[in-house]
């Protein structure tokens, strides 16, 4: 309890402190880009995990192939959502009246696919109660990803500095947590254990 308690609020904090920062430097437009686009994108991460995420950790005897069916099951998903946004992104820039949602979208849509990694990876965690662990691995992600985020904003690159900070977040959870944890994934998939985990996530 008392790591998890530190891992929310040391993140809070200091996400707090980077976006105070960020706010100084960039425009109001860049934060409202990012705004729209996390819409799509949000909805899209919660079709990926579909509650398989909480079916891992409440099952009481989950195991290599059960985290495995899952996770190759959801990288399959953020494939697809990934086409369909990435083919839709003019659409959404036509909508919206602004041509910079296109390769904005494009390129921060690539998270889905970290989202649908580190979904596993914390999961495993949350079995575990490896929560001193996820502290350590969230403040050097958030620190990295802000120091990132910060420097090409300073560098003048407007909301692109915001997208570098998001996706260099989550690549920095998956890349961590996969030297402090022992899982990884195997090339295993069990339709029995999928239907299992789909009828209870989803």
């Amino acid at each position: 309890m008392i790591w998890k308690l530190l891992e929310r609020f040391s993140s809070q904090l200091v996400s707090f402190v980077i976006s105070i920062i960020l706010a100084r430097i960039l425009m109001p437009t860049d934060y409202g880009i990012i705004a729209i686009i996390l819409v799509f994108i949000n909805i899209a991460n919660v079709i990926i995990d579909g509650g398989f995420n909480t079916a891992l950790i409440q099952k009481k005897d989950a195991d290599q192939t059960d985290f495995s069916t899952i996770f190759w099951f959801c990288l399959l998903m953020a494939a697809v959502i990934y086409l369909i946004l990435f083919l839709g992104a003019p659409l959404i820039a036509s909508f919206y009246k602004k041509d910079v949602l296109t390769p904005v979208l494009r390129v921060l849509g690539l998270n889905i696919f970290l989202f649908s990694f580190n979904s596993i990876q914390r999961a495993y965690v949350s079995r575990r109660m490896l929560f001193q662990k996820l502290f350590y691995v969230n403040a050097l992600a958030i620190v990295l990803s802000g120091a990132i985020g910060i420097a090409m904003a300073y560098g003048d690159y407007g909301v692109w500095a915001l997208v570098a900070q998001t996706l260099a977040g989550s690549f920095f959870c998956c890349f961590f947590l996969s030297f402090f944890i022992p899982w990884h994934p195997t090339f295993e998939f069990s339709k029995e254990r999928f239907k299992g985990l789909f009828d209870y996530g989803w």
